[in-house]
């Protein structure tokens, strides 16, 4: 939400304006994209520290050492494996939120 609003403030898009249901769209889909780009690397280890116990995936003893041996193995590189298929799910899901949540709010005469 944060992103979103940053976005639409600093490019003062006018609610009022015939295409702002679009550029919300489109900034919607923009701001999902900055805030999982952003975040997916502690994503990345929370799913990692998740499946520690299950039989075929590593084990960590916490997030240092899970962070240590994903540099080690794949660099920095590797807090981002995964993120171009993640951010094809998020970016449509977000630019329709977004879309969908200034449209309600414009129904019901919320600014």
């Amino acid at each position: 939400m944060a992103s979103f609003d940053i976005l639409k403030t600093y490019l003062k898009i006018d609610k009022d304006h015939p295409r702002a249901y679009s550029y919300n769209f489109l900034l919607g889909g923009l701001a999902g994209t900055i805030s999982v780009s952003l975040t997916y690397p502690t994503d990345l280890v929370r799913r990692k520290l998740q499946m520690v116990g299950k039989p075929g995936f590593p084990h960590y003893d916490g997030i240092f050492d899970c962070c240590r041996k994903i540099m080690v193995e794949d660099g920095v590189r590797g807090f981002y494996l995964g993120l171009v298929p993640c951010l094809a799910k998020v970016a449509p899901a977000m630019a329709l939120m977004f879309w969908c949540n200034e449209l309600l709010k414009d129904l019901l005469g919320r600014d």
